[in-house]
């Protein structure tokens, strides 16, 4: 899941600052709208429409794109591949191509009917809600694109929890997200501590959804604290993104209840 057409800068890392919890009832409201949003998606992710910021800019975003996919294949990732919030698969192409087998996640049925690996032998497509999904196998290798971002605060690590429990030891673990842009802060925020943000759909509609900016130290810190040896790191413009392995040795951690 990526960006809607509404731009919201939340505050920095918390460092133990209070918030408003995210209820149920709003990560219901944002995956009806990511299901509502399905056939405008990519329009965000190819510079299309609205999201067309002139050719000096949108040069600038795809060759962001290119140098974190170059990163992103000289780890050479392998192995039963899981992608979480697959979406439309604006990366799940690259990750079949590095994959044996490559299984798809995502909440939304509408999502995943535009994405085009879903069809390809070698993919395993799974419709479930990432915030009680559980794996039923191990994986070489993870991945997550423009998700954590749409988490609330108190359930990063419990998702973190969940990828540790997905990987074999030594296993990797790469993620690509919006990176905090500034100068808008201003704009669309909702709630306490800013958790959440107003999007808008090309027919009008307005949703609230969650959208949080995690800092490189704090994503670090959550990944290490489950067995994760991440290294997070950031595009000149507009990307944050991480690549990382299970330590070998690392203990199977649990969820907290």
């Amino acid at each position: 899941m990526g960006e809607g057409k509404d731009v919201c800068v939340n505050s920095k890392e918390t460092n133990g600052a209070s918030y408003e919890s995210v209820t149920d009832q709003q990560l219901q409201d944002q995956l009806k709208y990511y299901k509502e949003r399905a056939p405008e998606y990519d329009d965000w992710w190819y510079r299309r429409g609205t999201f067309n910021q002139g050719d000096e800019a949108n040069q600038i975003w795809f060759d962001e794109i290119s140098t974190i996919k170059d990163a992103f294949k000289a780890e050479h990732f392998h192995g039963d591949f899981l992608e979480l919030a697959a979406g439309t698969g604006t990366w799940s192409s690259l990750f079949l191509k590095e994959a044996l087998i490559l299984t798809i996640v995502d909440g939304s049925e509408e999502m995943l009917s535009h994405n085009p690996v879903v069809s390809d032998p070698n993919v395993r497509t799974i419709i479930a809600d990432l915030f009680s999904w559980s794996p039923d196998q191990l994986y070489d290798s993870v991945a997550f694109t423009f998700w954590i971002s749409h988490l609330p605060r108190e359930r990063l690590t419990n998702f973190f929890t969940m990828v540790s429990r997905c990987l074999k030891p030594g296993g990797k673990m790469f993620f690509i997200d919006d990176r905090e842009v500034e100068g808008t802060r201003e704009s669309h925020v909702v709630g306490t501590a800013g958790q959440t943000m107003v999007r808008k759909l090309n027919n009008g509609n307005h949703a609230t959804i969650v959208k949080n900016f995690f800092g490189d130290k704090e994503i670090e810190q959550i990944a290490a604290s489950v067995g994760i040896e991440l290294h997070v790191q950031y595009t000149p413009k507009y990307f944050q993104y991480g690549i990382g392995s299970k330590r070998s040795k690392a203990a199977i951690p649990y969820l907290i209840k």
